[in-house]
C-alpha cells in the first residue's frame, strides 16, 4: 500500500514538472529527425543539416506526387539511413532498437514525418498522455487539446509546402500493383459502395 501510494505521488509530482514546462513552451522530448540540441543551450533545437536535407527531399518528393510507399522504396533504394540508424551512427543516444536493416523505411514514418508541424518551427507539446502511472502506453491526444508554439526554432519546411503537402495527403492516391496510379484516385468515389 505504501509503495503504490509513494509511486502514485512521485507520478503525479513528475507530471506536474511535465505540464509546467509544457506550457511554458519548452521542448517535453528530444528533437526530432532533421533537429539537433543546441550545444550551447540544451532547452534548444537547432537544424541538424545532413537530416534536415533527408527531411526536405520527403518533403518535395510528396510535392512531385509520390505517396509514403513509393518516397520508402526510393530511400530505401538510394540507400538513405533511417532516423534511427542516422542517430546511432553520430553517436546520438535513442530508445529505439538497432535496426537490423539501417535503410528500411517504411511508409508510417514518412506519413509521419509528413504530418509534424515542429518542420514549421513550432513546438507541439502534449500530444500523447497516459491513462494511469501503471499503464506505459502511450495515448494520442486530439489536436484540441495540444499545445502549440510557433517559430520557436528555425524550421526545416516553409509554410506554404507544409500545407500543399497537406492538402496532397488528403486526396490519397494508391498506386495499383503495376504501379500506375487512376487519375480518378481520391478524387471521385463510387455511389454504392464508396469506393
Amino acid at each position: 500500500l505504501f509503495n503504490d501510494f509513494y509511486a502514485k505521488d512521485t507520478s503525479k509530482k513528475i507530471r506536474a514538472v511535465f505540464k509546467s514546462k509544457g506550457m511554458s513552451g519548452e521542448h517535453l522530448g528530444q528533437p526530432i529527425f532533421g533537429y539537433m540540441k543546441n550545444p550551447d543551450n540544451k532547452k534548444q533545437w537547432i537544424i541538424d543539416e545532413p537530416a534536415a536535407e533527408i527531411v526536405r527531399k520527403i518533403f518535395n518528393l510528396c510535392m512531385n506526387g509520390y505517396g509514403p510507399s513509393q518516397i520508402a522504396k526510393r530511400l530505401r533504394e538510394e540507400k538513405v539511413l533511417t532516423p534511427a540508424a542516422y542517430w546511432q551512427s553520430i553517436g546520438r543516444t535513442t530508445n529505439l532498437p538497432t535496426p537490423e536493416n539501417p535503410y528500411r523505411w517504411v511508409a508510417d514514418t514518412i506519413s509521419t514525418m509528413l504530418e509534424k508541424k515542429e518542420y514549421l518551427g513550432h513546438t507541439v507539446n502534449f500530444k500523447t498522455y497516459k491513462q494511469s502511472y501503471k499503464s506505459k502506453k502511450k495515448l494520442h491526444n486530439p489536436e484540441e487539446k495540444q499545445l502549440i508554439f510557433e517559430n520557436t526554432h528555425e524550421a526545416i519546411v516553409d509554410v506554404d509546402t507544409w500545407e500543399r503537402v497537406q492538402e496532397l495527403r488528403k486526396n490519397k492516391r494508391r498506386p495499383t500493383r503495376i504501379g500506375k496510379t487512376n487519375m480518378f484516385s481520391g478524387i471521385a468515389y463510387c455511389a454504392d459502395c464508396g469506393q
